[in-house]
C-alpha cells in the first residue's frame, strides 16, 4: 500500500508490520498496567492533589 503513495518505498514492508505490533504491544502492556494496579496506590494518587495536610512537604521554589 505505501508503494502505490509512494513508489520509491519498496522494501519498507516490515515497518508497516513493525509499527503495527510495537502498537499493539504497549497498548496491551498499559491496559494490563492498568488492570493490576493496586487499589490503595490508585486511591493514594488520586487523592494528592487534594491533600492538604502535607502542603509543608510540598517545595515551593523556597517560597510559602
Amino acid at each position: 500500500m505505501l508503494s502505490r503513495i509512494y513508489p520509491g518505498a519498496e522494501g519498507y514492508e516490515i515497518f508497516q508490520g513493525l509499527s503495527l505490533v510495537l502498537f499493539f504491544l504497549v497498548f496491551v502492556g498499559v491496559v494490563f498496567a492498568i488492570f493490576t494496579m493496586k487499589k490503595g496506590y490508585v486511591e493514594k494518587m488520586s487523592n494528592m492533589p487534594l491533600d492538604l495536610e502535607n502542603d509543608n512537604v510540598t517545595n515551593h521554589g523556597g517560597h510559602k
